[in-house]
């Protein structure tokens, strides 16, 4: 029976994908190979590196593209899917936390795609599957969750750290709290990561806490508080997937896939 389902969804991603050959998702028919829905991974070439980064660490993986598909043939990938990454992007609409007045300082929404990220997360969270947000990625976990978004860190948060620039990335420490989950896997205390946003988590979402922070207190990674939640769960502010050979980046990448291949 899965291997019909997963017939059918390759039927369905080869209607609703777009047509470029970079932008189309992996297909196999391999049912006990390791599949990862991936929120958007096509568009540009800051997309394309979620998939070359997964795909960098395990070469077998199965790697579904889930943007532009209507969301109930998302939701039907999700039911034949391992993991569900969360990528970067354009600001969240603040209206989705209830920050409407907020909206004129945040880039134009992608409607779309705020609904299609909240429904897939719901349906990886119940179904306990590994999940990892990375940048917006990061902050719209913390919304789906009912927590709130610095809007905008230079107006909003006066800091000496700079968290974007106009020429590309910037770069900056961050501290990760003893005990956490994410220092189970990384066994650092702190390091330097890339950094590529205006906005930030505010207020936590239920039953979450901090795993990191930079030196003007802004969170750099979030996951559920400990016994709250069986499986792989992780935001994180910067960008590993642009951070290839770095201690942190194979380390959330590995811990991330490994957690996939336990859900067979």
């Amino acid at each position: 029976m899965k291997t019909i389902n997963l017939i059918l969804i390759v039927l369905l991603v080869t209607l609703y994908s777009c047509n470029t050959q970079e932008s189309e998702v992996s297909i196999k028919t391999d049912t006990n190979t390791t599949k990862i829905a991936i929120s958007k991974a096509h568009g540009s070439s800051g997309y394309l590196q979620y998939k070359k980064w997964l795909l960098k660490l395990d070469s077998n993986l199965i790697l579904f593209d889930l943007y532009d598909l209507p969301i109930d043939s998302a939701l039907s990938i999700m039911k034949i899917s391992d993991a569900l990454l969360v990528t970067g992007g354009p600001d969240v609409n603040p209206s989705v936390y209830s920050y409407d007045s907020m909206a004129y300082i945040c880039q134009t929404p992608d409607n779309y795609r705020d609904s299609l990220e909240l429904e897939v997360i719901r349906y990886a969270y119940n179904q306990q599957l590994p999940i990892l947000g990375i940048c917006r990625g990061q902050q719209i976990l913390n919304v789906a969750f009912g927590g709130t978004l610095i809007t905008d860190i230079p107006s909003q948060h006066s800091s000496s750290v700079i968290h974007r620039t106009d020429s590309g990335k910037s770069y900056h420490s961050i501290y990760i709290e003893e005990n956490s989950f994410l220092d189970s896997f990384c066994n650092i205390d702190s390091t330097t990561v890339n950094s590529a946003h205006h906005q930030a988590v505010k207020t936590l979402g239920n039953l979450l806490e901090v795993y990191a922070y930079s030196k003007d207190s802004i969170i750099e990674s979030i996951g559920f508080k400990k016994g709250y939640y069986p499986n792989f769960f992780l935001g994180v502010q910067f960008h590993p997937e642009h951070m290839a050979g770095t201690k942190i980046s194979e380390a959330i990448g590995m811990e991330f896939i490994n957690s996939a291949k336990n859900n067979y």
